[in-house]
């Protein structure tokens, strides 16, 4: 055999690629999306490390306001590192940029969440489940509590969207397509609720089924902003206006009145709250099927995201 046929043996040749560079890198010359995931999680706990522990460490009595927003924060840097450096594309192409419809589809995301969760409080009403008792606020207190409770419940989703629906999730997406990346990512969504408090085998499948849901949302839209109102809403209206548990946790402080629930804990969630019930259930794929079937959540014109290539045009070109 030549020489130049043992290289071609060997791989040197492949593409203009050595073995060790395929490794890395794909035949287009970009990092491949295992090793961009990675690199992603490193910066992401690395800015975790560095923000949120020092601060719960300096601010133990602190609202969890501070670490949730820190950790967005570090989710962002991480994001706009990654999505700059490896990606050349601005931040906005994860689906946080501020397009014209940006607004609207977290709007209509919020009424959405509120739609949904009311009328699992109405069903567990009208079925005699569910009692009211009023707490000891003033009007400024409630007013108070509730603005304090929306920005703990904007800043939470926003990390779980971020992480779950964000840069991790798009890279999977781009490496497996869109249905096998949204089932790994709901079913690892569903997965890190397991320690949650009082959580049941039926609460961790709806909650995988909610990562489906807000998947879905972002697909139809290609941004963040439709999911994320979807899931503060959802959050908020659970425990600040209907003074339930979220995923397991009473947020007693987060509440504006006490509810007492009863009946099968199927149907109600029991201490879990309604997510750990057949209602939520319902309500996704309510809400599911209307996302995708809605003419009024489309896709924007022009819209940048980790796949296009409408920002790597030159600008020559793009004018003719």
């Amino acid at each position: 055999m030549t020489e130049a046929g043992q290289q071609k043996e060997s791989g040197t040749e492949r593409g203009g690629q050595s073995l060790p560079s395929r490794i890395f890198f794909s035949r287009h010359g970009e990092l491949r999306a295992g090793w961009r995931i990675l690199l992603f999680l490193f910066l992401v706990s690395a800015g975790a490390l560095l923000l949120v522990r020092p601060a719960a460490f300096l601010f133990p009595s602190a609202d969890l306001v501070l670490p949730s927003f820190l950790f967005v924060f570090a989710l962002l840097a991480a994001s706009w590192i990654m999505t700059r450096a490896v990606n050349r594309k601005p931040l906005g192409a994860i689906g946080v940029g501020l397009h014209r419809r940006a607004w609207r589809e977290f709007g209509i995301g919020c009424v959405l969440g509120f739609l949904m969760m009311g009328g699992i409080v109405v069903v567990q009403y009208g079925l005699g489940y569910l009692a009211f008792t009023a707490l000891d606020l003033s009007a400024g207190d409630m007013a108070v509590r509730a603005g304090v409770s929306a920005l703990f419940f904007l800043t939470a989703a926003a990390g779980e969207e971020l992480m779950f629906r964000g840069y991790l999730f798009q890279t999977l997406m781009q490496a497996v397509t869109f249905l096998p990346a949204a089932v790994i990512m709901s079913l690892i969504f569903g997965i890190t609720h397991l320690a949650n408090p009082n959580v049941t085998a039926f609460a961790a499948v709806n909650v995988a089924l909610a990562g489906l849901w807000l998947s879905f949302a972002y697909l139809k839209t290609r941004s963040l902003w439709l999911p994320l109102g979807l899931h503060a809403a959802w959050n908020f209206s659970q425990t600040t206006l209907f003074s339930f548990p979220t995923s397991g946790q009473e947020f007693l402080e987060r509440r504006l009145f006490m509810t007492s629930v009863s009946g099968p804990e199927w149907i109600t969630g029991g201490l879990f709250g309604p997510e750990g019930g057949v209602l939520a259930t319902l309500a996704l794929i309510v809400c599911t099927w209307y996302i995708l079937k809605s003419t009024m959540i489309t896709v924007p014109e022009g819209i940048i995201t980790l796949d296009s290539i409408e920002d790597l045009i030159p600008p020559a070109l793009a004018k003719e």
